[in-house]
């Protein structure tokens, strides 16, 4: 099976649909998970969080490893991360791949989206605009 790197929000959709054993990582904050929604059947593994807001790439791949279980059993689970826009899904993508995993993909148009003519997200693309489920709270 070959993978594509970069997915729309319902590429991803099908490949959770397709692969049972598939796992949505949704690496915002804890603040913009809770605030601002998440996609429903994901797993928030914040890349980086309060207070510091500075990523710790060791961090995050032990956090992962936590959440999941022992390298050898996930390492090639198939991985699909999303975050507001879709760097930070991006750099926990390279994180991984850099320790070995190789089932990797994001949403590259993350959870709300590209920035519009006013700067505003949510209007052109992303999980919630294109009809994604998701929930709030």
């Amino acid at each position: 099976m070959s993978y594509k790197r970069n997915l729309l929000p319902n590429m991803a959709m099908e490949r959770l649909k397709e692969n049972p054993e598939a796992v949505l990582i949704d690496v915002r904050t804890r603040a913009e998970h809770k605030y601002v929604g998440y996609p429903e059947n994901s797993i928030l593994i914040p890349w980086f969080d309060e207070p510091d807001l500075k990523s710790d790439p060791e961090a995050f791949y032990e956090s992962v490893l936590n959440e999941l279980g022992d390298r050898s059993e996930v390492l090639n689970t198939e991985l699909i991360f999303i975050c507001r826009s879709g760097f930070r899904s991006n750099e926990a993508l390279k994180c991984l791949q850099s320790n070995g995993f190789t089932c990797l993909s994001h949403v590259a148009s993350g959870f709300e989206g590209d920035l519009d003519e006013n700067d505003h997200r949510g209007n052109l693309n992303g999980w919630r605009h294109d009809g994604m489920a998701w929930s709030q709270g």
